[in-house]
C-alpha cells in the first residue's frame, strides 16, 4: 500500500474532548499535572539553567538532556491551553518562553548543557549529548504553541536554532545526526508549520544518513575530550570493540531494516519521523522498510498492553519473544513514541491495524505511565510486581511525565481526523468540532461511554444537505459489530477496517455504533515462556491485571478458571464508570515456610472470588503484588 496522506489529524483547538473518561484525564492535566511538573522544572533547577545561560555564568544543574522536559512541558502547557485556558498557565508559558529566548546564543545555538559547562563542544559528541534531541523538542513546542495559540515566539527561537544546526550538517556539509532521535519528526512538523518544505528534506537527509559507514559517532569515539565528558558511546555502541551502532538504530541504513533493535524511545521516534517523510514521496523501498519493521515489532516484541522495549540494560530491545513480566522495562516514553509511529503510518494507509495499536497503548501502556492524581508516575510500566513498585512524582531523568501530559492533550487529535470530504473517527471517544466537510460547515457530535460501554452515536448538523463520507473504525477486538444510520441509506463500505458511509449527509442525521464489548481470555506465543500456562484478561481495548487489594492475597499464587465467564462489576470506587472483571478460581494455601520445594499435588486450595482491573489503574492505591498473567486450569470451551 503506497504511503499518501489520507488525512490530517485535528489539533487539539479544533476539536472538544466531552467523553466522560478523557474529560477526567484531561481536566487533571490542566489542574493538576501542568502546574505540578512546573513546579518539578523550578525546583530541579532546570528553568533555572535558562537564566544562567542568558546571564553566562553559573552553575548547570542536572542531566544533561533536562532542558528537554521543559519544551515537552511547554508543548503539553500549549494544549492544555487550548483546551482548558487558563490565565496563570499562560503566564508561565510567557515566563518560560521569554527566559528561553534570553538564553539563545546570537547564532541561534541552543542548549545549556554545552553552553554552561563545556562551550568548545559543541556538536562533538551528537551520540550521546542529545543536543539535536533538545532541538527537536523545542521545535515540537514551539509548533504547538503557534498552531494551538498562534503564538510564535518561541517558533521564531526554534527557527533559528534549527538554521543553526542546518549551518553545520546537510548535504555538501558535515555529515551528523542525534544518538537520540526525535529532530526528524520535529522538522516534518516544522516544515508544515512554516510552509518550508526544506525542513522535511533536511529531515529525510539526516534518516537516509543514519546507518551509513562511516558513521559519524565513529569518528566522535576518537575525540578523547568529548568521550571525557560522556563516554557512554564507548559502552552502548560498540560489541567486542567493533562499531555495532544497534543501540541508536545507526547499524544499517534504514531501508535495510528487518527488525527493531537497541533503545526503544529513539527507535520508535525515528520510525515516526521517517514515515512522516515517506508520506507522498513514492519511495516504496522504504515504506516497505517501515511495514517490515512494525510487523516485526507487533508480532515478535511487544507487550500485551502496547509497551516495547522488555530490557532495562539498554532501555529497549533484546531478541524476539524475550518479553518478561517482573523485570519488564516497557518504558512510558517508548509506549508514546510507539503510539506516536502507530498514528503516522495509519495517515499514511488509512489501515485500522495501526490505530488498533494506537489504542492499545494509549489505554493501556501509556496511560498507566500516570497516576489518577495527575501528580505521580511511572518509569517501567511491569506486568508484574511482588510489591516493589511505586509511582513518585518525578524522576532524575524526567523524560516521561511531561511525556505523558502531552499525550493527553492530544487525544482529541489521536481520535479524530479529516481531509476536504471525509471524516475519519479512529477512536469512539465523546467530541464536539466544526470541520468543512464536501464544501460545507458541518458540526459533529459524537457520545458514548468509552472504554467501559459499547454504544458510540454521532451526529451532524449542516444548514444544506452535502455528501461526504464518514469514515468509522471497527475495533480489532470487536467481534459483534452493528450500525444504525438515519433513513437507512446506501449500506456502509467495509475498507481497511473502517465501515465507510458515503452519503448526502443532512441536518439531524445520525450513525448509531455498538461493537459487541465482551470479556475474553487471551494466552501468548508459546515462545513467550513468561507466559507459559498462563491467560490474560481483556475487555474492549482494555487489558486487565489482578490486584493483591481486591484478592486478599498475591495474585501469584492464584490460578484462575477461564471456563467460568469473567462478570461485569462496578470499579467505580476506583474511577468514574470504571468496569471491573469478577473472575473465580483457585487460590493455593501452602505457605511453604518448611523449605523451598513441595511434592507435586500436596499444596491445599480453596475457591476464590477476585475482581480484576483495568492495567491502567494499578498501584493507585498504594505499592502491592499485580500480575497481568495468571495462572489457569483450563483452556476456554
Amino acid at each position: 500500500m503506497s504511503f499518501q496522506r489520507r488525512f490530517r489529524n485535528l489539533l487539539p483547538k479544533q476539536i472538544r474532548v466531552t467523553d466522560p473518561f478523557w474529560s477526567v484525564w484531561q481536566d487533571t492535566l490542566c489542574r493538576r499535572t501542568i502546574p505540578h511538573i512546573h513546579q518539578q522544572l523550578m525546583e530541579t533547577g532546570r528553568i533555572a539553567n535558562f537564566e544562567r545561560a542568558a546571564a553566562k555564568s553559573g552553575r548547570f544543574e542536572g542531566l544533561f538532556f533536562n532542558d528537554s522536559d521543559v519544551y515537552k512541558w511547554l508543548e503539553a502547557a500549549a494544549y492544555a491551553q487550548a483546551i482548558r485556558p487558563s490565565t496563570e498557565v499562560q503566564a508561565l508559558i510567557d515566563e518560560t518562553v521569554a527566559k528561553i529566548a534570553a538564553a539563545q546564543e546570537p547564532d541561534g545555538y541552543l542548549n545549556t548543557f554545552i553552553q554552561l559547562k563545556h562551550p568548545q563542544l559543541r556538536y562533538r559528541n551528537l551520540a550521546a549529548l542529545h543536543e539535536m534531541y533538545c532541538s527537536g523538542h523545542l521545535v515540537e513546542a514551539a509548533c504547538a504553541l503557534a498552531e494551538n495559540l498562534g503564538q510564535t515566539a518561541l517558533l521564531d527561537v526554534a527557527v533559528r536554532n534549527v538554521e543553526n544546526i542546518r549551518s553545520v550538517f546537510g548535504p555538501g556539509k558535515r555529515v551528523g545526526y542525534c544518538g537520540h532521535e526525535e529532530l526528524e519528526t520535529a522538522l516534518v512538523r516544522l516544515a508544515e508549520v512554516t510552509g518550508d518544505a526544506s525542513y522535511r528534506e533536511f529531515a529525510a537527509w539526516m534518516i537516509d544518513q543514519r546507518g551509513q559507514r562511516p558513521s559519524p559517532f565513529e569518528r566522535e569515539l576518537e575525540d578523547e575530550e568529548a568521550m571525557a565528558v560522556n563516554d557512554h558511546p564507548r559502552h552502548a555502541l560498540l560489541r567486542n570493540g567493533v562499531y555495532n551502532g544497534e543501540y541508536c538504530q545507526d547499524h544499517l541504513p534504514i531501508r535495510q531494516h528487518t527488525d527493531v533493535v537497541g533503545h526503544a524511545v529513539r527507535a520508535m521516534y525515528l520510525y515516526a519521523g521517517a514515515t512522516q517523510v515517506a508520506m507522498d514521496r513514492g519511495d516504496r523501498q522504504l515504506e516497505e522498510a517501515l511495514e517490515r519493521v512494525w510487523q516485526a515489532l507487533v508480532t515478535k516484541r511487544m507487550y500485551l498492553t502496547g509497551g516495547v522495549g522488555a530490557s532495562a540494560s539498554n532501555e529497549g530491545f533484546t531478541k524476539d519473544y524475550d518479553l518478561p513480566n517482573l523485570n519488564a522495562y516497557a518504558e512510558t516514553c517508548a509506549a508514546i513514541g510507539f503510539l506516536l509511529w502507530g498514528q503516522r503510518m495509519l495517515e499514511a494507509t488509512g489501515d485500522s491495524q495501526y490505530a488498533d495499536i494506537v489504542e492499545l497503548g494509549l489505554y493501556n501502556g501509556a496511560l498507566s505511565g500516570i497516576g489518577l492524581d495527575g501528580e505521580s508516575f511511572f518509569y517501567p510500566n511491569p506486568l508484574e510486581s511482588r510489591g516493589q513498585h511505586r509511582r513518585t512524582p518525578w524522576f532524575l531523568c524526567a523524560c516521561c511525565p511531561p511525556n505523558v501530559a502531552r499525550m493527553i492533550g492530544q487525544v482529541g487529535s489521536l481520535a479524530v481526523g479529516a481531509s476536504e470530504d471525509e471524516l475519519w473517527v479512529h477512536l469512539p471517544i465523546g467530541f464536539e468540532t466544526e470541520l468543512n466537510l464536501g464544501g460545507s460547515a458541518v458540526s459533529v457530535s459524537a457520545k458514548g461511554e468509552y472504554p467501559w460501554k459499547d454504544d458510540f452515536e454521532l451526529a451532524f448538523r449542516l444548514d444544506r444537505p452535502t455528501e461526504f463520507a464518514v469514515r468509522v473504525r471497527i475495533p480489532g477486538w470487536a467481534e459483534d459489530v452493528s450500525f444504525e444510520v438515519s433513513d437507512d441509506g446506501e449500506p456502509a463500505e467495509y475498507q481497511d477496517g473502517y465501515a465507510v458511509f458515503r452519503r448526502v449527509w443532512k441536518d439531524g442525521d445520525r450513525i448509531r455504533a455498538n461493537w459487541g464489548m465482551a470479556p475474553t481470555w487471551v494466552e501468548a506465543h508459546p515462545m513467550v515462556l513468561d507466559d507459559a500456562g498462563r491467560t490474560a484478561l481483556q475487555r474492549g481495548p482494555l487489558v486487565y491485571c489482578l490486584e493483591e487489594h481486591d484478592l486478599g492475597e498475591p495474585p501469584q499464587n492464584f490460578t484462575v478458571e477461564p471456563a467460568t465467564p469473567a462478570e461485569a462489576v462496578p470499579a467505580t470506587d476506583l474511577f468514574p464508570g470504571a468496569v471491573g472483571l469478577r473472575v473465580r478460581g483457585w487460590l493455593r494455601l501452602r505457605d511453604f515456610s518448611d523449605g523451598l520445594y513441595a511434592p507435586l499435588g500436596t499444596s491445599d486450595e480453596e475457591p476464590r472470588e477476585a475482581r480484576m482491573i483495568p492495567y491502567f489503574l494499578w498501584c493507585n492505591r498504594g505499592p502491592n503484588s499485580m500480575c497481568v498473567w495468571l495462572r489457569h486450569t483450563e483452556a476456554v470451551e
